[in-house]
């Protein structure tokens, strides 16, 4: 009787446990005796924050040497330059004139950086919740012309993990560093985190993902660059576009000093952005948003499309949405994984044309008649999307891990834990990998 009723108790412990870490692993162990309360030992992963003081926060932006990719996010393509984010860290500048083989010009150290976007050789960039603006007329030797503090909310907390106490007497959180947590407790106290799970907008922790301004001239007016499908940033006429995990802000970047003329509140769980013609497309993990940008200064809402919750990237070309929903994730936990095609010639009434069953489908970006879908771990999907109802497979390019696609002048930018990866389409039947621009992690064993 006494074996049952202690088995009876470890399951019920066991039990709480797989409800409380689902992404965590937590391994208990049980000791008891006649004499002694039953301990356990529950072992897990947790985020400590990382900080700066206000000074060195500031401080710290500088031109620096080039440097290794170690954890690269987001890619900007402009003129004959690549830029990559370096999570939390910084901008990458690589001479991208011969793509078979970049040159990795310098570094833009910028801590709690992720998002980028450019016009007219002003380099636009977040840096924790303020905006940066650089000259970067000599692209190897940006500089910074201003600083606008505090004009957005972009929250400093992990999506799905448990996070340690943010201390702001510490100073500001610039990044989290995954830590190894171990604990023996006994019946009356549960092991584990004494915080919480981070739900933030993912300002830290979009591990990959790519920035986008989307089109050189559907954005209209200047130059512009091209990014991919995992914006947060972008820019259309003379105005920036980002979004945060709840809200919408326009910047007036006319002059080299942004104005916020807008801020929108939209709803939780609010992920990428992508212009097309008068309208911003944003897209979430419940829906997808049209703004109409008429008057660019305040966008209107025109319309919102709702799928099942998950992840949710989109470009739009012809009048024509692709939307990629993806499970895997603690924020995507629904068991969704396709591509959804939606009308959008009336962008007050989105309408479903169709859906097709992928993988494990994340960024996506489309060339004319070209769809290239990342499919995570899968590998790259290049699909004919000539007739939208009919799409069909070309070719399906496996043995690369890929989060995100942009498709440029015949040449497809392939971002993914290995690096960045560049293709040569030209010939649709038989892509060449031109070059890769490897991670090179070290070494901490």
């Amino acid at each position: 009787m006494e074996k049952s009723a202690t088995n009876s108790k470890q399951e019920v412990v066991l039990s709480s446990i797989k409800k409380l870490f689902l992404y965590s692993v937590f391994i208990p162990l049980f000791f008891s005796s006649c004499d002694e309360k039953r301990t356990s030992v529950g072992t897990w992963t947790e985020f400590e924050p990382v900080y700066m003081t206000e000074e060195e926060f500031k401080n710290s932006v500088a031109t620096e040497s080039p440097r290794d990719l170690e954890e690269p996010g987001k890619i900007y393509i402009y003129q004959e330059y690549l830029f990559v984010n370096e999570i939390n860290e910084g901008i990458h500048i690589f001479d991208n004139t011969n793509p078979a083989a970049p040159v990795n010009l310098g570094f833009i150290n910028i801590p709690a950086n992720k998002d980028l976007a450019i016009k007219d050789e002003l380099l636009y960039a977040d840096s924790h919740s303020d905006l940066l603006v650089f000259d970067i007329s000599d692209v190897q030797n940006p500089i910074l012309l201003h600083r606008e503090e505090e004009v957005y909310n972009m929250s400093s907390l992990n999506l799905g993990y448990p996070y340690q106490q943010i201390d702001p007497s510490k100073g500001i959180v610039v990044d989290w560093k995954e830590v190894k947590m171990k604990e023996v407790c006994d019946e009356d106290s549960q092991c584990g985190p004494r915080w919480g799970w981070g739900w933030g907008g993912g300002s830290f922790f979009n591990t990959l993902g790519v920035t986008t301004s989307n089109e050189f001239d559907a954005a209209g007016g200047g130059n512009i660059g091209k990014g991919g499908s995992m914006a947060r940033f972008t820019i259309s006429g003379d105005f920036l576009y980002a979004v945060d995990n709840e809200s919408l802000t326009s910047f007036d970047i006319s002059n080299p000093d942004p104005v916020t003329t807008d801020s929108k509140t939209l709803g939780w769980g609010i992920e990428t952005i992508f212009p097309y013609g008068d309208h911003l497309y944003i897209g979430s993990r419940t829906a997808m948003y049209i703004f109409d940008i008429t008057t660019p200064s305040s966008p209107e809402g025109t319309a919102q499309y709702n799928h099942f919750t998950a992840c949710d990237p989109v470009v739009v070309q012809n009048d024509i949405a692709y939307v990629t929903l993806r499970s895997g994730q603690f924020n995507c936990q629904r068991n969704v994984n396709r591509l959804e095609v939606i009308d959008v010639e009336d962008p007050e009434n989105p309408t479903e044309m169709k859906t097709y069953e992928m993988q494990n489908p994340h960024g996506l970006g489309i060339d004319g008649n070209y769809l290239f879908v990342s499919e995570g771990d899968n590998g790259i999907k290049i699909m004919d999307a000539t007739d939208p109802q009919n799409i069909t497979e070309i070719r399906f390019v496996q043995n690369i891990k890929s989060f995100d696609v942009i498709p440029f002048n015949n040449v497809l930018m392939v971002t993914g834990k290995s690096g960045i990866l560049q293709y040569d389409y030209s010939n649709i039947q038989d892509i060449k990998l031109l070059s890769t621009i490897p991670v090179v992690k070290e070494d901490n064993s």
